[in-house]
């Protein structure tokens, strides 16, 4: 870390004096018994709808880039979630759910996390849980979960509205609604609509983003609540760009990519408090039911240019090249999930039993079409071929023309079902153990094939009449596999939390957990010399870890401290190995298992309350690297996990000017990390950043706020993505302005 943290670290310790404190008391949904934060044995971090209203934030994404212990990276498809060195494989291993149905998308490759798809005024709270998990959620939460809680459960009465505008012509409405409308019924909608340009030449988004629900109280003991929410994104982009040009125009636009994402979900919840054997209302005992459907759709088109070759035709000895070929990349991505889940909550005179069962199904298909541009045959090389013999091509191919079309398609199933049991037993009065089991049982079936077709027209010379011998098409390769594989699974957990103090607590706890291959990792594309490229089986199997934590929460005089330090070890973590992964025409991959691979690191976050100063300051350390690994898997034992920061730093103030004038500044550090390129698999260094923001506040009375704030205030030049030789950049200084009403 550099002196500038470890100054400003100094400079808010050496505020610290004695000044009495609350504990926040906010119950904590994710950990199953919605319990207090003091009585949980897990580290969990919570934002409050205060926290988001003060910043002025307008997207999910920017609420958590500000938030200790997460890390969000962005893919060249949008932004994931990062938590405990997760790394490349964040869209796996860490679980984002909305009112706890989870929103990943079941591929990596061309699905990205619609963290945004939720209006920022129906948000109540977010929590977030590193490291822990898998005995409610089951597969994908190893580095942790976040579940963004919305206000459709709230039954009070609010109306809130926000205007914002800023740079790159940002202009943002955020509309939130509550209201009983009878002593029984509750209505809550929200809804969001953002049009921006973007840092970079040519970007610009328009997105509408709308939550509502409805809640019943049926009688005494039952309740029913429906929800909906409906998302839609249309974009222009561009690629990431050479680092070369970049240096000279940091706005410059790569090749064009313009997408269109949909989302919809509908949920319905019951409750029911049982009633005992006199028809008494108990709260002993109470069963929950969730019935859920999601259906998230994403196309686009991206431009390109590369090296395109194409492998031997026939009997000819020799690989054809084309050099700067453009190619059009015409991608659709669809998911449809539906499902239900079934919890029933007893509270004994010691404890509290959770008993659950859920149930998935989600149909992915994704369809991926790259056609080149049209070329002359003539202005092909002959990899390998004396420049005499290339010379001869114009002649041997005459006027030939052609194109190539790549036709890649997957429609895949994925069936799960869960049960588990996650049991809080007293100890004593202050001592409280914890444990959990989780069976899951995961199937796969569908298909998936490639297609390789080249087009030619005006064929003429000897060498057009030997590439097309039967007229204007020619198949260049075919491959087709069925997916069948199914997996069981079993997590668990057990934990102590100790509560020395009203305001203390500390704990301890292990976690067994796993993660499922996604459908695209059961199936390797491979190269053979008697069949060419063919889909075989990977025999991937699933990903275990094995997880412990030890932490503490207190208060000391007017400081809330939450501490712990934890250590992972996963067996069989997937990798990718590609090769001319930039070559539709022959590309081809494989997914392996690692051995083994551990994460060890330490999460502290403080925050100190002064009569009209708050500081708030957060350090997360996470080491990823691989331990043990067999055979020629192009990493070796010390390699570090790709796509890991090793350290973030968050410090944050708020001060009370007025009664009316509140002032705040933040500050955002995220280390670099080790990443692979696709084609060499070589090592590149990503270079950290620290991003400070400002913010004010004037509460023009209590129904009417004005909010003013700059974003990356020393012009700070990072990226949001990278690789050797190319990047995405981030925004430079930039500036908003917002107005809030509430009534």
């Amino acid at each position: 870390m550099n002196k500038k943290i470890m100054f400003s670290f100094i400079l808010l310790n050496i505020l610290i004096f004695a000044n009495g404190i609350q504990l926040p008391t906010t119950t904590i949904t994710t950990t199953g018994f919605n319990d207090t934060l003091i009585k949980e044995n897990k580290n969990v971090t919570l934002i409050t709808k205060e926290d988001i209203e003060k910043k002025n934030y307008n997207t999910v994404e920017d609420i958590l880039r500000d938030s200790p212990n997460v890390v969000i990276q962005n893919s060249q498809f949008g932004p994931v979630v990062n938590l405990r060195g997760s790394g490349d494989r964040s869209m796996s291993r860490v679980k984002v759910l909305v009112d706890g149905v989870a929103i990943n998308p079941l591929e990596e490759a061309m699905g990205t996390l619609p963290i945004n798809s939720v209006p920022v005024g129906a948000i109540e709270k977010i929590e977030i849980i590193p490291g822990g998990g898998a005995t409610l959620y089951g597969s994908g939460t190893t580095g942790g979960v976040v579940n963004i809680i919305t206000k459709t459960d709230l039954n009070s009465n609010y109306h809130q509205f926000n205007v914002r505008g800023g740079s790159y012509s940002k202009k943002d409405i955020d509309i939130a609604v509550g209201q009983n409308l009878t002593e029984n019924l509750y209505v809550n909608v929200a809804g969001q609509y953002i049009n921006k340009d973007g840092y970079r030449d040519r970007d610009e988004v328009e997105s509408s983003s709308f939550s509502g629900g409805i809640n019943y109280k049926i009688n005494d003991r039952e309740k029913v609540r429906l929800q909906g929410t409906y998302f839609e994104d249309d974009g222009k982009t561009s690629t990431e760009v050479l680092k070369s040009i970049l240096e000279k125009d940091r706005k410059a636009q790569g090749f064009d990519l313009d997408y269109n994402s949909k989302r919809e979900s509908l949920s319905l919840d019951y409750e029911n408090r049982v009633t005992d054997y006199e028809n008494r209302v108990t709260d002993n005992l109470t069963l929950y039911s969730n019935i859920f459907y999601t259906n998230y759709d994403r196309k686009f088109i991206q431009k390109d240019r590369r090296d395109f070759q194409i492998p031997k035709i026939g009997t000819m000895p020799f690989d054809i090249l084309l050099e700067d070929l453009n190619s059009t990349l015409d991608g659709k991505f669809e998911e449809e999930t539906y499902g239900i889940k079934l919890k029933a909550k007893y509270e004994y005179e010691r404890g509290t039993l959770v008993l659950g069962y859920d149930y998935s199904k989600t149909s992915m298909k994704r369809d991926s079409l790259v056609v080149t541009e049209e070329f002359k045959f003539s202005d092909a090389k002959l990899p390998g071929v004396p420049s005499f013999a290339q010379n001869m091509i114009p002649s041997l191919v005459g006027k030939t023309k052609g194109k190539v079309v790549n036709d890649s398609r997957m429609d895949i199933d994925k069936d799960t079902h869960g049960v588990y049991a996650l049991n809080n037993y007293n100890l004593s009065e202050k001592l409280v153990l914890t444990t959990g089991l989780r069976y899951e049982y995961t199937e796969y079936s569908g298909d998936r094939s490639n297609i390789t077709t080249m087009y030619g027209k005006d064929i003429s010379g000897s060498l057009g009449g030997i590439i097309f011998p039967t007229g204007s098409e020619r198949e260049l390769s075919a491959v087709s596999s069925k997916v069948d594989r199914k997996f069981e699974d079993f997590a668990g957990e057990i934990g102590l939390n100790y509560q020395f103090s009203e305001v203390g607590s500390v704990y301890t706890r292990y976690e067994r957990g796993f993660i499922t291959p996604l459908p695209s990792q059961l199936t390797n594309k491979i190269s053979t010399k008697d069949r060419g490229n063919i889909y075989t089986n990977s025999g991937v199997n699933p990903e275990n870890i094995d997880s412990i934590e030890f932490g503490v929460k207190n208060i000391y005089g007017n400081t809330f401290i939450n501490a712990s330090v934890f250590a992972s070890q996963t067996r069989d973590e997937i990798i990718t190995i590609d090769q001319n992964a930039n070559n539709p025409a022959i590309k081809t991959w494989q997914f392996v298992n690692i051995d083994k691979t551990r994460r060890v690191g330490g999460e502290l976050y403080a925050q100190h309350y002064f009569d009209k100063l708050t500081l708030t300051e957060s350090l997360t350390y996470v080491n990823a690297e691989i331990e043990e690994v067999s055979g020629d898997k192009k990493y070796k034992k010390g390699d570090k996990v790709p796509m890991v920061s090793e350290w973030k730093v968050t410090l944050g103030a708020d001060y009370a000017l007025t009664d009316k004038m509140t002032l705040g500044a933040t500050y955002t550090y995220n280390s670099g990390y080790e990443k692979r390129e696709l084609e060499t698999f070589d090592k590149t260094k990503v270079s950290g950043y620290g991003v400070t923001d400002i913010f004010a506040r004037y509460n023009v009375n209590e129904n009417f706020v004005v909010k003013l704030g700059i974003n990356n205030l020393f012009d700070e030049e990072y990226n949001y993505y990278e690789s050797a030789t190319t990047a995405i950049v981030a925004p430079e200084r930039n500036y908003y302005a917002g107005v809030m009403l509430t009534f």
